[in-house]
């Protein structure tokens, strides 16, 4: 259930924030102090690690799946979100008569008879909002700083009286949702519905809409419009906008100009995120006096305030080495101080400085030192620097991914994409990732031919968390940062 606070109101220093509801009970935006820590997750451990039985050993390490470094775009992120939802209300304030009429014009819109025309079908606004575009390589930690951003912003705020009046209002400051992975407008206006009612607390919209499959798209689409003015929904993020190019030219599936007039219109800003392959979505070309040229209508009118790019990582910036820190707490060095620099430069070899990469192999090694450490199979004089052990997990662990790795340290970042798009697939049917022993491949000569115990295979079970960070299961069920 989101973060549901009671209306508590207070005047902006900015006049035009004043006098609604919506803005003067948006609470005081968190100072950067007091952010950082409250959205850095790492793990904890309040005891001597080593000394610990095997199962609050592997119980400590799972929380590593939700660990969360801001990078150094969180803050101008999250500020940025505060922007929008400002200036959003301030320009929708439910006192006035424009955004009364706006609320019977939807529902008014709902009420008819649908038209044909999924464009005629949606209310517009005089008014568009903003919208923000987050890209960058899967795995690179775009949901997760985005919700993370967001999580600490109430979701829900209820009202019930404003200057001495009633006014009776569940406003939802903000909503998440995923992209179909089909070609339905349907779809989509389920992922939405459920989006509301897991902010709401409730099952209603849901339920009532999926028992409503038979109704046009249309009266979908107004149905979204209209619950979303109900609500007072300040700002929208919609994640894993490269879905797009899946859908083919299926007339059924949602396109930025039906994301644009759904929200933008009416007055809601958005945050979209993709993949660097979802950047195709915003390179078409149009002919214009026989020569082709870039159309950047769409893209004007959706991406009209900034675009946020994540990348991997610098080996010797401070964003990998405070995460590789989080990853490998001190507590947790097996027979060491530290991490030593042949670990460090290896480990960076192995994941190119990706956050969901680190995660993943970090979890798994540190996994597998907990196995042979209980079963008496270390060999004498190792540590968690011991290289050999960290090789052995990542040529068991990620053949996989090997290829996307190689694309990615070439900077081919398309081929990268796809590359994990295919891994993904395989992911859901290879043995390799199944948690049976069969499912190992054949190690390198290098390394068969030593005599460590091969890595116990690892299924992708710690949980996919998008909410929360990066973890395992993103190699599951697909990396969704």
């Amino acid at each position: 259930m989101s973060l549901q606070i009671d209306a508590q109101y207070r005047k902006h220093p900015v006049s035009q924030f004043n006098g609604n509801p919506l803005t003067e009970a948006l609470p005081v935006p968190l100072s950067v102090t007091e952010l950082l820590p409250r959205t850095t997750k790492t793990m904890e451990c309040d005891a001597d690690f080593w000394s610990l039985d095997q199962l609050y050993q592997r119980a400590i390490l799972q929380s590593m799946g939700c660990t969360h470094v801001p990078s150094d775009k969180f803050v101008t992120f999250y500020q940025k979100c505060w922007s929008l939802l400002l200036h959003s209300y301030a320009t929708r304030n439910p006192l006035e008569p424009t955004s009364m009429a706006l609320k019977m014009g939807l529902a008014e819109a709902y009420r008819s008879k649908p038209d044909s025309s999924i464009k005629r079908g949606i209310a517009t606004h005089k008014t568009t909002a903003s919208s923000v575009l987050v890209t960058g390589y899967s795995g690179a930690g775009k949901t997760t700083m985005i919700r993370s951003a967001l999580t600490v912003i109430p979701q829900v705020i209820c009202h019930t009286e404003f200057q001495g009046k009633p006014y009776n209002q569940n406003q939802i400051v903000w909503l998440s949702l995923d992209m179909p992975s089909t070609p339905s407008l349907k779809a989509l206006a389920l992922n939405f519905f459920k989006a509301v009612d897991d902010a709401t607390g409730t099952t209603d919209y849901f339920e009532q809409w999926d028992a409503r499959n038979r109704e046009s798209v249309d009266r979908h689409l107004s149905g979204m419009q209209l619950v979303a003015a109900t609500h007072e929904i300040g700002l929208v993020h919609i994640d894993e906008l490269q879905f797009l190019l899946a859908y083919g030219n299926s007339d059924k599936a949602p396109t930025l100009t039906i994301l644009e007039a759904m929200f933008n219109k009416i007055g809601i800003p958005m945050i979209i995120s993709c993949t660097d392959s979802g950047l195709q979505l915003f390179s078409k070309h149009v002919l214009v006096d026989g020569k082709s040229q870039p159309e950047i209508t769409t893209l004007r009118r959706l991406v009209n305030d900034r675009e946020f790019r994540l990348a991997t990582y610098s080996k010797n910036g401070d964003m990998f080495t405070n995460t590789l820190h989080a990853l490998y707490p001190d507590w947790s060095l097996l027979h060491c101080s530290e991490l030593s620099t042949e670990f460090v430069d290896k480990f960076y070899e192995y994941t190119s400085g990706l956050p969901a990469f680190m995660t993943r192999l970090a979890q798994v090694h540190q996994e597998y030192l907990v196995f042979l450490y209980n079963e008496g199979k270390l060999e004498p004089g190792t540590s968690t620097n011991t290289v050999k052990y960290l090789e052995t997990v990542f040529f068991n662990q990620f053949q996989l991914y090997n290829t996307a790795l190689k694309h990615l340290k070439n900077k081919d970042i398309r081929a990268y994409e796809d590359a994990i798009e295919e891994a993904q697939k395989a992911g859901n049917t290879e043995s390799a990732l199944s948690g049976s022993p069969k499912g190992f491949k054949s190690l390198p000569k290098k390394l068969a031919s030593r005599s460590s115990p091969k890595a116990p295979l690892i299924a992708p079970m710690l949980g996919a968390n998008i909410s929360s960070g990066a973890s395992i299961g993103h190699f599951k069920m697909g990396l969704k940062d």
